[in-house]
């Protein structure tokens, strides 16, 4: 079953990132995507992001909190080693809420979205990350149930902070802060994605709210194969 995607890069990425990518602050630094560990060749070719853990999330409704989440998160695409890379799939897991909306595991389709870009760039920051993704598309997604006993649709988008899209923060396999500790991989981490109510929507759908994940990015180490078991290491 494949999902609606807005066709704006508008307000939803969940998910949303990983990629002809937006100049941005962060990406005006030298980027350099190596296999493996920092002095590894450059890498370039298809990455694989996919959260591990739910995806959390929270709205607000009639004054109380909805919560909610999704069994995980997969997006695709092709990168450059200097960083620049396109989206070309996203996937979401079952999703489900505290007030009774739900969605089925589901296949996003890309056919309508213009502006599937976004960057990973080299951003260190001190006792935290080693980079930024971000991933422009206008992504959205939809939950169905009932509130007060009348079957709704709400379709969601994402933005990160005030800007449309997905931004995580990537941090390399060996960087001790990185989110999960436990996993010898290079990673992502978001706590500001902001859930945004689409057009579509009953006007019973809960307004915007806010969601947090953590995942794993990986390449191939066999150009073209779908298996993604190729580690990745960013530098400048």
């Amino acid at each position: 079953m494949k999902a609606p995607i807005s066709k704006a890069a508008a307000p939803l990425a969940a998910a949303a990132a990983v990629l002809a990518m937006t100049a941005t602050g962060a990406s005006a630094a030298t980027t350099t995507l190596h296999q493996e560990t920092a002095t590894g060749a450059p890498y370039s070719g298809n990455w694989q992001v996919s959260t591990v853990g739910t995806l959390d999330f929270s709205v607000d409704y009639l004054g109380a909190k909805v919560t909610g989440s999704c069994d995980s998160a997969t997006l695709q695409g092709t990168v450059v080693s200097t960083g620049a890379g396109e989206l070309t799939a996203a996937s979401i897991g079952a999703c489900r809420t505290s007030n009774g909306l739900s969605s089925p595991a589901t296949d996003l389709d890309l056919g309508d979205v213009t502006d599937r870009g976004g960057s990973v760039a080299y951003d260190p920051v001190a006792g935290g990350r080693d980079g930024v993704l971000a991933i422009n598309g206008g992504l959205r997604f939809k939950m169905e149930g009932k509130i007060f006993g009348i079957t709704v649709t709400c379709y969601y988008g994402f933005q990160t902070g005030d800007t449309p899209g997905l931004r995580f923060d990537v941090y390399n396999r060996d960087n001790p802060n990185r989110p999960l500790p436990d996993q010898d991989d290079a990673q992502g981490r978001a706590d500001d994605i902001t859930l945004v109510r689409q057009s579509g929507s009953s006007f019973l759908c809960p307004s915007n709210g806010t969601g947090s994940g953590a995942a794993i990015a990986r390449g191939e180490s066999e150009p073209g194969s779908g298996v993604f078991d190729r580690k990745l290491y960013l530098t400048a």
